[in-house]
């Protein structure tokens, strides 16, 4: 047999058993991989136990870890030491078990030590920006924390914010990303090619998180910076006129983003075949019936494009409760809202989901072979067929009293500075505490952020400050409280089962990945 196949035979052999719950005794050909890997036979037990649940959960602990397995600290050192040794049990345990998309996004950050300054307090640029220009919004979604009320004046806010913009990105270290989304609809400012060809004509790669409502021929006509995006991905709210009305309450929407969006498919093959252009779906209890009907509507999209390739990815998302299923929001800021969605996702929603992925992934393997489909953090195991589990959360106790800025910051258009994503919507009840500082010609960025971090501010939390973190942020969240917990129990990162924990020299430049359409 040769060497490849082999290999690709060892790693099918382990990752379908990382794909199962743990039991014990082990499957033999389990057993003997980990022999071969020079996990000593007395250890075999606890390490298969250890690799198993960080293929799953990587933010687990080493305190839990212990604890589930009745390690004492010396031994789960001493484990710790045989796993960190083999390359394949890496690999495996990062890449081929349920939280392989969890660990996309961490291992950036673990690696570059960005980790350990959020922990210790020290100064760094971050290494993400987010990006909120918009001024206003023509939609009313229910799974949306933002304010429907408030919008920005143009007149006030718009060159002013372009300028700002500008400014900020023009200083960006090399290795900081940006990308660009709301908040507030992003093409409401009509300015926003200007700053994405900023950007574009001093190395950056920029997507851009949009609905499409506006993306007609007069916006791109006098926004020809468009062109200048790396990506561009149109949320997506339904796949006819009936459920689109049913999240954004916007009669229009529906016809307006189909035909922009094969308008600017055809366009997009013209001009710059290079943008990648995608969809973003967000399930939701009341649209799961409706996921082949979104392959229908792609297939739709696709056969109106008379110039070349159609749509380029899928990001299939779920609702991560901004404001479902929030108990203590603000009572008058609920009534003033268009509706209110009541229910997440639940077990026998997840379970029917399973059976709705199984016919989904068969069309787009024999249908729509030339898509990328990326089902996010939780979503990944529901499209394997495997139940897994729910999206990765922490409640406001845990969030961090200082944030991380050192990570990812956000700026919207009157330059506030906010520590979590889902607190960027302008006057959203709650979210002033989450705003650092703002950029003005007085105060940049660097300044603010180092002055917020070197003096130890802390935020005054509570359980329902969860709604202002994305899943993104609840993510990050797990990782820095993890990494801190496993210092005080004793065990540094270089003690633990991981390389991609460890923070290394070479990887204090490290890109962190910004696109949607590959891994």
């Amino acid at each position: 047999m040769e060497k490849h196949t082999k290999k690709r035979l060892i790693i099918n052999i382990f990752q379908n058993w990382l794909f199962t719950k743990y039991s014990y005794p082990l499957p033999p050909e389990i057993v003997d991989i980990l022999k071969k890997e020079k996990i000593p036979e007395e250890f075999i037990r606890p390490a298969s136990k250890i690799i198993h649940q960080l293929s799953e959960n990587p933010w687990s602990t080493q305190n839990q870890i212990a604890e589930v397995i009745n390690l004492s600290k010396e031994e789960l050192i001493r484990i710790n030491s045989y796993i960190r040794r083999s390359i394949l049990l890496q690999k495996l345990i990062t890449q081929y078990g349920l939280g392989k998309k969890y660990w996309n996004t961490i291992i950036p950050y673990t690696k570059s030590g960005y980790i350990q300054k959020v922990i210790n307090y020290e100064y760094i640029f971050p290494l993400t920006i987010a990006i909120f220009p918009g001024l206003s919004c023509m939609y009313y979604c229910g799974f949306c924390g933002r304010n429907q009320q408030a919008s920005y004046n143009k007149n006030e806010y718009l060159d002013i914010g372009l300028s700002r913009f500008k400014d900020i990105i023009s200083r960006l270290p090399t290795n900081s990303t940006i990308s660009i989304g709301g908040g507030l609809e992003p093409l409401t400012n009509s300015k926003l090619g200007e700053m994405i060809s900023h950007a574009k004509s001093l190395g950056h790669k920029l997507p851009m998180i949009t609905n499409g409502y506006l993306l007609n021929n007069n916006y791109i006509k006098e926004n020809p910076g468009i062109w200048d995006l790396d990506s561009i991905r149109i949320s997506l709210y339904g796949v006819d006129q009936k459920s689109t009305y049913f999240i954004t309450r916007n009669k229009n929407a529906y016809n307006n983003v189909k035909n922009n969006l094969i308008n600017f498919i055809n366009k997009r093959n013209l001009i710059n075949p290079e943008l990648k252009i995608g969809l973003n779906y967000i399930i939701i209890p009341e649209n799961i019936k409706d996921l082949i009907r979104l392959l229908d509507y792609i297939k739709s999209i696709n056969n109106s494009i008379n110039n070349g390739k159609g749509i380029d990815f899928l990001t299939i998302r779920e609702d991560f409760g901004s404001v479902t299923e929030i108990k203590n929001e603000n009572t008058q800021d609920l009534e003033k809202r268009k509706y209110n969605l009541n229910n997440l996702l639940d077990e026998s929603h997840r379970e029917q989901l399973i059976e709705v992925f199984l016919e989904f992934n068969s069309i787009i393997k024999n249908q729509l072979p030339d898509i990328y489909v990326d089902y996010g953090y939780a979503m990944e195991s529901l499209s394997k067929g495997i139940l897994g589990k729910p999206l990765a959360k922490v409640n406001g106790n845990s969030m961090r009293i200082s944030g991380y800025p050192q990570i990812c910051v956000t700026i919207d258009i009157a330059g506030n500075i906010y520590l979590f994503r889902e607190a960027g919507f302008l006057d959203r009840p709650g979210n002033e505490k989450f705003i650092i500082g703002k950029v003005d010609e007085k105060n940049s960025l660097e300044s603010i952020l180092k002055k917020f971090i070197c003096s130890k501010e802390k935020i005054k939390l509570n359980a329902e400050d969860s709604k202002f973190m994305d899943s993104y942020d609840h993510l990050i969240t797990l990782v820095i409280n993890q990494t801190e917990e496993d210092i005080k129990f004793g065990i540094k990162p270089e003690q633990g089962p991981l390389m991609a924990r460890i923070p290394s020299i070479n990887e204090l430049n490290v890109d962190v990945n910004n696109n949607w359409y590959k891994e």
